[in-house]
Protein backbone atom coordinates (compact mmCIF):
# COMPACT_ATOMS: atom_id res chain seq x y z
CA UNK A 1 0.00 0.00 0.00
CA UNK A 2 0.72 3.52 -0.44
CA UNK A 3 1.47 5.31 2.91
CA UNK A 4 0.98 8.35 3.86
CA UNK A 5 2.75 10.36 6.40
CA UNK A 6 1.17 9.24 10.12
CA UNK A 7 1.35 12.01 13.05
CA UNK A 8 4.54 12.07 14.41
CA UNK A 9 6.06 12.99 17.74
CA UNK A 10 7.32 17.19 18.38
CA UNK A 11 11.38 16.37 17.83
CA UNK A 12 14.01 18.84 17.27
CA UNK A 13 14.67 19.22 13.30
CA UNK A 14 17.42 20.05 11.70
CA UNK A 15 17.60 23.00 9.05
CA UNK A 16 19.62 21.26 6.91
CA UNK A 17 18.85 17.21 6.31
CA UNK A 18 22.56 16.49 5.54
CA UNK A 19 24.01 17.59 8.59
CA UNK A 20 25.01 14.68 10.51
CA UNK A 21 27.11 16.55 13.32
CA UNK A 22 24.46 15.25 16.32
CA UNK A 23 26.09 11.77 15.44
CA UNK A 24 29.63 13.23 16.46
CA UNK A 25 28.44 14.60 19.48
CA UNK A 26 26.64 11.49 21.22
CA UNK A 27 28.10 8.52 23.55
CA UNK A 28 29.99 5.54 21.61
CA UNK A 29 31.13 2.27 22.85
CA UNK A 30 32.68 -0.76 21.39
CA UNK A 31 30.81 -3.51 20.34
CA UNK A 32 32.78 -6.58 19.25
CA UNK A 33 34.24 -5.21 15.91
CA UNK A 34 31.47 -2.71 15.40
CA UNK A 35 30.77 0.95 17.61
CA UNK A 36 27.32 1.76 18.94
CA UNK A 37 25.99 5.42 19.34
CA UNK A 38 23.57 5.82 21.58
CA UNK A 39 20.80 8.14 20.58
CA UNK A 40 19.08 7.07 24.11
CA UNK A 41 19.23 4.86 26.92
CA UNK A 42 16.00 2.52 27.63
CA UNK A 43 13.34 5.02 29.08
CA UNK A 44 10.31 2.38 29.05
CA UNK A 45 9.54 -0.93 28.86
CA UNK A 46 8.99 -0.82 25.42
CA UNK A 47 11.32 -2.46 22.67
CA UNK A 48 14.34 -0.22 21.63
CA UNK A 49 15.88 0.59 18.24
CA UNK A 50 19.08 -0.95 17.05
CA UNK A 51 19.98 0.98 13.33
CA UNK A 52 22.39 -0.93 10.42
CA UNK A 53 23.66 1.07 8.03
CA UNK A 54 23.89 0.16 4.17
CA UNK A 55 26.74 -0.02 1.87
CA UNK A 56 29.62 2.84 2.41
CA UNK A 57 27.47 4.43 4.95
CA UNK A 58 28.07 4.05 8.81
CA UNK A 59 26.39 5.05 11.96
CA UNK A 60 26.08 8.82 11.40
CA UNK A 61 23.14 8.36 8.51
CA UNK A 62 20.68 7.89 11.26
CA UNK A 63 21.66 10.84 13.18
CA UNK A 64 18.07 12.55 12.43
CA UNK A 65 16.56 8.97 13.50
CA UNK A 66 18.50 9.15 16.84
CA UNK A 67 17.30 12.52 17.74
CA UNK A 68 13.78 11.58 16.72
CA UNK A 69 13.22 8.44 18.31
CA UNK A 70 14.83 9.62 21.79
CA UNK A 71 12.56 12.52 21.59
CA UNK A 72 9.46 9.93 20.93
CA UNK A 73 10.89 8.01 24.41
CA UNK A 74 12.59 4.93 22.76
CA UNK A 75 15.83 3.29 23.29
CA UNK A 76 18.04 3.57 20.32
CA UNK A 77 21.39 2.96 18.88
CA UNK A 78 23.05 2.90 15.44
CA UNK A 79 26.08 0.74 14.64
CA UNK A 80 29.10 1.21 12.45
CA UNK A 81 29.84 -2.17 11.20
CA UNK A 82 33.72 -2.68 11.23
CA UNK A 83 35.15 -0.91 8.55
CA UNK A 84 32.73 1.65 8.34
CA UNK A 85 31.99 5.45 9.80
CA UNK A 86 34.41 5.79 12.36
CA UNK A 87 36.23 2.71 12.52
CA UNK A 88 39.42 1.96 10.52
CA UNK A 89 39.58 -0.18 7.78
CA UNK A 90 42.50 -2.47 8.20
CA UNK A 91 43.96 -5.10 5.87
CA UNK A 92 41.56 -7.53 6.57
CA UNK A 93 38.58 -5.28 5.86
CA UNK A 94 38.65 -5.83 1.71
CA UNK A 95 37.95 -9.24 2.50
CA UNK A 96 34.88 -9.10 4.83
CA UNK A 97 31.60 -10.24 4.29
CA UNK A 98 28.19 -9.48 4.86
CA UNK A 99 28.50 -12.74 7.15
CA UNK A 100 30.99 -10.27 8.88
CA UNK A 101 29.31 -7.70 9.15
CA UNK A 102 25.85 -9.88 10.57
CA UNK A 103 28.29 -10.74 13.34
CA UNK A 104 28.71 -7.18 13.97
CA UNK A 105 25.15 -6.41 14.49
CA UNK A 106 24.71 -9.17 16.82
CA UNK A 107 28.08 -8.07 19.24
CA UNK A 108 25.98 -5.09 18.58
CA UNK A 109 22.46 -6.61 19.93
CA UNK A 110 24.31 -8.37 22.79
CA UNK A 111 25.67 -5.16 23.82
CA UNK A 112 22.39 -3.49 24.17
CA UNK A 113 19.81 -4.11 27.57
CA UNK A 114 16.52 -4.83 26.75
CA UNK A 115 13.78 -5.99 23.99
CA UNK A 116 15.60 -4.59 20.68
CA UNK A 117 13.90 -3.90 17.15
CA UNK A 118 16.49 -4.46 14.85
CA UNK A 119 16.25 -1.51 11.27
CA UNK A 120 18.53 -2.95 8.57
CA UNK A 121 18.89 -0.07 5.39
CA UNK A 122 19.49 -1.27 1.95
CA UNK A 123 22.31 -4.07 2.00
CA UNK A 124 22.33 -2.94 5.79
CA UNK A 125 19.20 -5.38 5.89
CA UNK A 126 20.78 -8.82 4.84
CA UNK A 127 23.19 -8.45 8.15
CA UNK A 128 19.93 -7.58 9.90
CA UNK A 129 18.28 -10.37 8.97
CA UNK A 130 21.36 -12.89 9.63
CA UNK A 131 21.29 -11.30 13.14
CA UNK A 132 17.38 -11.74 13.93
CA UNK A 133 18.17 -15.28 12.75
CA UNK A 134 20.47 -15.65 15.49
CA UNK A 135 19.44 -13.50 18.74
CA UNK A 136 15.60 -13.45 20.01
CA UNK A 137 14.64 -9.30 18.94
CA UNK A 138 11.53 -7.86 20.02
CA UNK A 139 11.03 -6.81 15.74
CA UNK A 140 12.73 -6.27 12.49
CA UNK A 141 12.08 -3.11 10.29
CA UNK A 142 13.66 -3.39 6.73
CA UNK A 143 14.48 -0.11 4.63
CA UNK A 144 14.88 -0.37 0.91
CA UNK A 145 16.49 -3.68 1.37
CA UNK A 146 18.66 -5.67 -0.73
CA UNK A 147 17.52 -9.12 -1.18
CA UNK A 148 18.07 -11.69 0.11
CA UNK A 149 20.06 -14.22 -2.55
CA UNK A 150 17.48 -17.22 -1.85
CA UNK A 151 14.57 -14.72 -2.35
CA UNK A 152 12.62 -16.13 -5.61
CA UNK A 153 13.00 -13.84 -8.62
CA UNK A 154 15.53 -11.61 -6.77
CA UNK A 155 17.48 -9.59 -9.41
CA UNK A 156 21.68 -10.46 -9.32
CA UNK A 157 23.34 -7.63 -10.61
CA UNK A 158 27.05 -7.17 -12.46
CA UNK A 159 29.55 -7.70 -9.77
CA UNK A 160 32.63 -5.33 -9.05
CA UNK A 161 36.76 -6.11 -9.53
CA UNK A 162 37.43 -8.90 -6.51
CA UNK A 163 40.93 -7.25 -5.96
CA UNK A 164 40.41 -4.01 -4.41
CA UNK A 165 38.14 -1.83 -2.15
CA UNK A 166 34.89 -0.01 -3.93
CA UNK A 167 35.36 3.77 -3.93
CA UNK A 168 32.66 5.62 -3.07
CA UNK A 169 29.89 6.61 -5.29
CA UNK A 170 30.32 10.04 -7.65
CA UNK A 171 27.85 13.06 -6.02
CA UNK A 172 25.68 12.01 -9.39
CA UNK A 173 24.78 8.90 -8.02
CA UNK A 174 24.20 10.57 -4.31
CA UNK A 175 22.14 12.87 -5.63
CA UNK A 176 20.21 10.58 -8.54
CA UNK A 177 19.76 7.65 -6.29
CA UNK A 178 20.21 8.31 -2.53
CA UNK A 179 18.50 11.59 -2.38
CA UNK A 180 16.16 12.10 -5.90
CA UNK A 181 17.69 15.52 -5.61
CA UNK A 182 18.69 18.35 -7.97
CA UNK A 183 21.79 17.73 -10.12
CA UNK A 184 23.34 20.79 -8.38
CA UNK A 185 22.75 20.07 -4.70
CA UNK A 186 25.57 20.37 -2.22
CA UNK A 187 26.30 16.77 -1.20
CA UNK A 188 30.03 17.63 -0.07
CA UNK A 189 29.00 16.79 3.78
CA UNK A 190 27.76 13.22 2.97
CA UNK A 191 30.59 12.38 0.49
CA UNK A 192 33.28 13.28 3.05
CA UNK A 193 31.73 10.60 5.59
CA UNK A 194 30.66 7.80 2.98
CA UNK A 195 33.32 5.52 2.71
CA UNK A 196 35.08 2.54 0.69
CA UNK A 197 33.59 -0.52 0.49
CA UNK A 198 34.51 -4.24 0.62
CA UNK A 199 33.96 -5.80 -2.50
CA UNK A 200 33.10 -9.04 -0.58
CA UNK A 201 30.26 -7.48 0.68
CA UNK A 202 28.86 -5.94 -1.88
CA UNK A 203 29.40 -8.86 -4.12
CA UNK A 204 27.61 -10.69 -1.17
CA UNK A 205 24.38 -8.55 -2.43
CA UNK A 206 24.77 -8.50 -6.53
CA UNK A 207 25.39 -12.38 -7.18
CA UNK A 208 22.87 -13.34 -4.02
CA UNK A 209 25.16 -15.36 -1.97
CA UNK A 210 23.44 -14.45 1.22
CA UNK A 211 20.59 -16.51 1.95
CA UNK A 212 18.24 -16.18 4.89
CA UNK A 213 15.91 -19.36 4.85
CA UNK A 214 11.91 -18.70 4.07
CA UNK A 215 10.47 -19.26 7.37
CA UNK A 216 8.66 -16.23 9.22
CA UNK A 217 10.40 -14.39 11.98
CA UNK A 218 9.40 -15.02 15.62
CA UNK A 219 8.70 -11.05 15.60
CA UNK A 220 6.55 -8.75 13.89
CA UNK A 221 8.36 -7.01 10.78
CA UNK A 222 7.33 -4.24 8.43
CA UNK A 223 9.04 -3.88 5.41
CA UNK A 224 8.86 0.13 3.71
CA UNK A 225 9.94 0.98 -0.01
CA UNK A 226 11.05 3.79 -1.33
CA UNK A 227 8.58 5.17 -3.98
CA UNK A 228 11.97 6.73 -5.91
CA UNK A 229 14.10 4.08 -5.83
CA UNK A 230 15.51 2.21 -8.67
CA UNK A 231 13.92 0.14 -10.55
CA UNK A 232 17.53 -1.69 -11.74
CA UNK A 233 18.47 -2.64 -7.88
CA UNK A 234 14.61 -2.56 -6.42
CA UNK A 235 12.14 -4.04 -9.43
CA UNK A 236 8.57 -3.60 -8.77
CA UNK A 237 6.96 -5.82 -5.86
CA UNK A 238 10.83 -7.04 -5.00
CA UNK A 239 10.56 -5.26 -1.34
CA UNK A 240 6.70 -6.58 -1.08
CA UNK A 241 7.64 -9.97 -1.70
CA UNK A 242 10.39 -9.97 0.83
CA UNK A 243 7.89 -8.30 3.33
CA UNK A 244 5.68 -11.45 2.24
CA UNK A 245 8.23 -14.36 2.52
CA UNK A 246 8.82 -13.48 6.19
CA UNK A 247 5.01 -12.39 7.40
CA UNK A 248 6.03 -8.40 7.90
CA UNK A 249 4.04 -5.63 7.07
CA UNK A 250 4.85 -3.72 3.97
CA UNK A 251 4.33 -0.26 2.96
CA UNK A 252 5.61 2.25 -0.24
CA UNK A 253 6.23 5.61 1.17
CA UNK A 254 6.03 7.43 -2.53
CA UNK A 255 7.43 10.16 -2.19
CA UNK A 256 11.17 9.11 -0.98
CA UNK A 257 14.30 8.39 -2.53
CA UNK A 258 16.42 5.30 -1.52
CA UNK A 259 18.29 7.05 1.53
CA UNK A 260 14.84 7.61 2.87
CA UNK A 261 16.75 8.25 6.74
CA UNK A 262 18.53 11.98 5.25
CA UNK A 263 16.55 12.33 2.58
CA UNK A 264 14.65 15.88 2.59
CA UNK A 265 11.86 14.32 4.08
CA UNK A 266 13.09 11.96 6.28
CA UNK A 267 10.31 12.37 9.03
CA UNK A 268 7.88 10.40 6.92
CA UNK A 269 9.72 7.47 7.26
CA UNK A 270 10.56 8.23 10.72
CA UNK A 271 6.87 8.63 11.45
CA UNK A 272 6.12 5.18 9.46
CA UNK A 273 8.55 3.24 11.80
CA UNK A 274 7.04 4.90 14.98
CA UNK A 275 3.44 3.95 14.36
CA UNK A 276 4.39 0.86 13.72
CA UNK A 277 5.95 0.60 16.87
CA UNK A 278 3.70 2.32 18.61
CA UNK A 279 0.85 -0.08 16.96
CA UNK A 280 3.25 -3.43 18.08
CA UNK A 281 4.26 -2.53 21.40
CA UNK A 282 1.56 0.39 22.71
Amino acid sequence: MNAAAPSSVSAPVTTDPLDFCLADRLPARRAGQGRLIAGAPPQTGRPGLLFVPGAYHGAWCYAHYLDYFAAAGLACAAVDVRGHGALPQDAAFPSATIADLGQDVIDALDALEGPTVVVGHSMGALPALLAARQRPVAGVVLMAPSPPGDLPGARALPPVPDASLRAVPAPAEIRARFLATSPDRDVRSVTQRLCAESPQVLNDRYLLRVAIGAGAFDAPGLCLEAGRDTHDRHPPGQDQAIAQRYGFSHAVLAGQPHCMMYADQWQVSAAAILAWHREQFG
